[in-house]
């Protein structure tokens, strides 16, 4: 979603209803359509109350998956570097193979798999080097003591590596489902509607829309919030971006001969 779009939708929403309370407010009996005003105004109370204990529930559930994405992501960019570190130590030939590898994975994260996960998708690019940084790595041979506790470091990086991208992909999908949704919409119309119904001609029309509008705007702003959360990598702004891989690649493309160009692409 577009972040000019966000204030026209709470806008519009607002509108909406204000323009539907006055409306009822005109065809309203003196006093309203309650001949209990205590007990309407509980029943909006309970009504309001179990949309918004619902509505913060789901907040904290979408928050905790967008952390979980952020998380995923700097987990990958942290083993990636510790990687690199540890292809410094193997022997020349093969290290560099494995340095190249990873400067064109993290290229490849960042220019083809990022935008892709936009749409739930993986992508091939990166996956191919993933491949290529297994098979050059297990072409690799200590040459002593030091280089074999190398090794051992590489496989604990890697399983980091491996888990921090699963952790980033798993997010990219929304994760509330069409049921959540729809219940959150109910709640959203039945406190709206209750709140029109309300509406009583003795008071002024400003009176009549303050609340209104307070509530609406409110309401179309968590919902909106759930949208953002639920989908982390939309690229807007607020979203997740690759900045972690972004600053791993200033570290480690460094006098490397990547055998890739700048998207990762190769060559």
């Amino acid at each position: 979603m577009l972040v000019w779009l966000t204030p026209l939708i709470v806008l519009a929403v607002v509108a909406t209803a204000v323009t539907a309370k006055l409306l009822v407010r005109r065809r309203a009996p003196e006093g309203g359509f309650f001949t209990d005003l205590t007990r309407s105004a509980g029943s909006l109370s309970v009504i309001g109350t179990m949309f918004a204990v619902m509505l913060a529930f789901v907040i904290l559930f979408a928050l905790q998956s967008f952390a979980r994405a952020r998380e995923g992501a700097s987990i990958e960019a942290v083993a990636l570097t510790e990687q690199n570190s540890v292809a410094r130590i193997l022997p020349a030939a093969a290290g560099g193979r494995l340095r190249g590898d990873l400067v064109c994975y993290g290229r490849a994260v960042v220019h083809d798999e990022w935008p892709a996960m936009r749409d739930d998708r993986t992508s091939e690019l990166t996956e191919a080097w993933v491949d290529r940084l297994h098979a050059d790595f297990a072409a690799a041979a200590p040459g002593d003591a030091r280089q074999e506790a190398a090794f051992a470091q590489w496989f604990d990086q890697e399983a980091q590596r491996r888990d921090g991208r699963r952790a980033r992909l798993a997010e990219a999908a929304p994760t509330l489902p069409a049921p959540l949704w729809f219940a959150l919409g109910i709640g959203a119309v039945l406190t709206l509607t209750y709140m029109v119904v309300q509406a009583d001609p003795r008071e002024s029309r400003r009176i009549q829309a303050l609340p209104i509008a307070c509530v609406s705007a409110l309401v179309t702003a968590g919902l909106l919030v759930v949208f953002f959360l639920d989908r982390p990598y939309a690229g807007e702004h607020g979203s997740i971006s690759p900045a972690e891989m972004t600053r791993t690649l200033a570290r480690i493309d460094i006098g490397v001969q990547a055998p890739c160009d700048e998207r990762g692409n190769p060559l």
